[in-house]
């Protein structure tokens, strides 16, 4: 009797558990059916800085739940909402000039919000702007060609971006006015013009030149480079002195009528030391420079070497061409005296045409068979 008794409770018992297990069964099964799995969180969120405005960009999730997409930002939680699932968006009217802190969230069919992800973003302001140092303008001679350099297109504040507009006056009443765009340059803190990209010489005439000039820059806030252009003007006015040019130093070849080698040998002709010297033999004998290009000779020097007075040049006549074979004499010296060894003498040519040969042919000397000389140089002067 007493074990009949245990078996009913324990059948009663296992009745109640299985009550309860049902009971909370189902109810696990209810919550589970109003329970809500989130939007998805966007991932690596990005900001680039623009004129009053940023760019954000981001990869959406792959969940099948997100549809819209909605950015809160600023201190007054500015709310824009995106109909579609965009993953860039440009915001506009950012003028505050401080950080603007960003969340971005997507949104499911229910309008049920994601977790957001946060970045802080700074626009470029127009204080920023006003604040940036306008480029200068410089006219420079650079190796054997002039230019009109814009210094200080770039530093840590600003990138140059390749467009530049001019107005240049000069004397004579010369003006002219250009856009430029100038790719090779970008982000380069000095632009170079070439002098005969504004007027149809190689230099400028000597003389005052008022630049009228704007180059466009992006701004760099903190590392990152703006993705807007923004356009710094400046008004100078530039003196524009002679230039003078050796064109020994524009690239060439020197060489002799007898090939002269060795430690007296041609070479030493255009060396730049008077120390040194050209000695060659025969009753005659010329000199030729060969540039890589063309250019004006307006006047030579010669200079005497350390010993022998009878060596030096007394008649002789600098040539000029452009093929090495048809010469056109440019100046004609005779009876020249060297009054003293290292004694530089200055030749002025009336010539206006570009050559790319100039020979000096020696015909005479003062009184030996041999010939010599510490340094032959050629120049132009755009002040002549």
């Amino acid at each position: 009797m007493k074990q009949f008794k245990s078996i009913l409770k324990i059948g009663f018992l296992m009745t109640i558990m299985a009550y309860w297990g049902c009971d909370s069964m189902e109810d696990n099964f209810k919550q589970y059916l109003e329970e809500y799995n989130y939007s998805g969180k966007i991932d690596s969120l990005r900001v680039y800085p623009g004129f009053e405005r940023v760019i954000l960009a981001w990869d959406n999730p792959k969940d099948q739940k997100s549809k819209k997409i909605k950015i809160v930002y600023g201190v007054d939680s500015t709310e824009v909402l995106y109909e579609t699932l965009v993953d860039s968006v440009s915001i506009e009217g950012l003028d505050a000039g401080t950080g603007y802190e960003f969340a971005v969230y997507t949104i499911d069919a229910h309008n049920n919000l994601s977790v957001p992800t946060y970045i802080t973003a700074f626009p470029v302001s127009q204080a920023f702007v006003d604040g940036l140092t306008p480029p200068m303008v410089v006219v420079q001679a650079i190796g054997p060609d002039q230019y009109v350099s814009i210094m200080g297109t770039s530093n840590v504040l600003m990138s140059f971006s390749g467009h530049v507009e001019y107005t240049v006056n000069g004397p004579d009443g010369f003006t002219k006015s250009e856009e430029l765009f100038v790719p090779e340059a970008i982000g380069q803190s000095q632009v170079n013009i070439p002098v005969p990209d504004i007027v149809p010489l190689p230099f400028l005439p000597v003389g005052e030149y008022t630049f009228d000039f704007r180059v466009s820059v992006r701004p760099i806030m903190g590392n990152l480079i703006s993705a807007d252009e923004v356009w710094l003007d400046n008004q100078q006015t530039v003196n524009v002195e002679p230039v003078v040019i050796n064109l020994m130093s524009i690239p060439g070849t020197i060489s002799d009528r007898y090939n002269t080698g060795g430690g007296e040998g041609i070479e030493k002709l255009v060396d730049g030391d008077i120390n040194s010297k050209y000695l060659t033999g025969g009753a005659a004998t010329w000199m030729m420079w060969k540039m890589d290009r063309q250019f004006i000779a307006t006047y030579y020097t010669l200079t005497s070497a350390n010993d022998a007075s009878e060596r030096d040049p007394k008649n002789w006549k600098l040539e000029g061409s452009n093929d090495g074979t048809n010469w056109t004499t440019l100046d004609e010296q005779s009876g020249v005296v060297f009054a003293n060894h290292f004694e530089r003498k200055v030749f002025l040519i009336d010539n206006t045409t570009a050559y790319s040969h100039y020979r000096l042919n020696v015909s005479a000397y003062n009184g030996s068979n041999l010939f010599q000389l510490a340094e032959w140089a050629l120049y132009y002067d755009s002040g002549q």
